[in-house]
């Protein structure tokens, strides 16, 4: 549980850096991520094969989002704060699931949409991004994505088991 408490802050000081700063301070923000992400590695906790499927979903998502005009953003392209904010996302999950997995997969990706929509609309109101369509719209599909993807990242992790040191490993080896 302290592990998930440190995780935790540490995910919400990097999206708050990532979402305040936001093109101000992208190169902060992708430094902190990749340094967070070569510890991790060091210490042997992620399955990077999950860690990168789960990310190129997340940034298929998101690009999709922006060429649809769903999203709008200050500069052209992808933000590069934006794509770190996807890096530590994936990274939080590692942390993230041995709680909620616990739960109904059906509960944790409805309030996992919940909550991914909630922070789609806070970087919103913050001036990170803005809503190419009607508030409501926007809103409905970023609940209806954010349950999808959490639905996903339940099933990928799922199919993992993880040992005594804290590290994964595929259930079926």
């Amino acid at each position: 549980m302290k592990q998930l408490l440190i995780a935790s802050t540490w995910f919400q000081v990097l999206w708050l850096c990532a979402v305040l700063g936001n093109y101000q301070w992208q190169n902060l923000t992708l430094i902190l991520v990749v340094t967070t992400l070569i510890i991790t590695a060091f210490k042997g906790w992620l399955h990077w094969r999950n860690w990168a499927s789960i990310l190129v979903v997340g940034l298929i998502v998101d690009f999709v989002n922006i060429k649809l005009g769903l999203f709008q953003f200050e500069h052209q392209g992808f933000p590069i704060w934006l794509a770190a904010l996807w890096m530590l996302f994936t990274w939080y999950v590692h942390f993230l699931h041995p709680f909620v997995s616990q739960y109904p997969a059906l509960v944790v990706s409805t309030i996992g949409g919940i909550a991914g929509a909630l922070s789609y609309m806070a970087g919103e109101k913050f001036g990170a991004v803005a809503f190419g369509l009607p508030f409501f719209s926007v809103v409905v599909i970023l609940l209806v994505e954010w349950f999808l993807i959490i639905w996903m990242i339940l099933r990928v992790y799922g199919y993992e088991v993880r040992n005594d040191d804290g590290s994964l490993s595929n259930s079926d080896s």
